[in-house]
């Protein structure tokens, strides 16, 4: 849901904040997607279920699955990357935004939801390293909806960025209260995005 840039597929997170459907698991392991289905409705395989009712797995219980299993680990499920979902109204701003960061980091995996309510979706089912939120996005309050990613358990370590167009200090100042990391006016300075970005990558 919504557009998908970087040259991470096939690159999981070895923190477990990653989930993984059960076409990921079965190119993982060269298997039939039916067979990681099974082991899941056995209970074999913990899993939850989207927003959209498909089934999820976190890296962390997949390679639970495979110790316990004596099943080689795949490489790919130990490699550190980062994802970012990108959530603004703006085509150019994101495609400036997303040319930045693949520069520095092309490993990284951006999520450009096209509307708000995409948006949320974006933030459940990918539970991002860092997002970048525009305080003018149609359809949405910002302020709320920050505060509600930064309530939720499984989102508390994600970053927020928010940016506007014009940034006040009220809106800073309310936005850094909702658990944002910082409000700056757009047109953003490459050099603070990437500073953001390798924070959440360290973690």
């Amino acid at each position: 849901m919504g557009k998908r840039i970087g040259k991470s597929q096939g690159r999981w997170r070895k923190t477990g904040k990653k989930n993984l459907s059960t076409f990921d698991i079965s190119r993982l392991l060269g298997v039939d997607p039916g067979s990681v289905a099974n082991w899941i409705d056995a209970g074999m395989l913990k899993a939850h279920r989207t927003p959209g009712g498909h089934r999820r797995v976190a890296v962390e219980d997949l390679i639970k699955f495979l110790r316990h299993h004596n099943i080689p680990t795949p490489k790919a499920l130990e490699t550190a990357w980062v994802c970012l979902v990108v959530i603004d109204h703006n085509p150019t701003y994101l495609d400036e935004m997303s040319r930045i960061v693949l520069e520095r980091h092309p490993e990284c995996e951006i999520i450009r939801p096209a509307d708000a309510f995409q948006a949320g979706f974006a933030v459940v089912d990918h539970k991002p390293d860092l997002i970048i939120l525009d305080l003018e996005m149609p359809g949405m309050d910002a302020f709320e909806a920050c505060r509600i990613i930064k309530s939720h358990e499984e989102l508390r370590d994600t970053e927020i960025f928010a940016v506007a167009d014009r940034c006040t200090k009220n809106d800073s100042q309310r936005i850094l209260q909702h658990g944002a990391r910082m409000c700056i006016s757009k047109p953003i300075n490459p050099s603070e995005l990437i500073e953001v970005m390798e924070s959440a990558i360290k973690k």
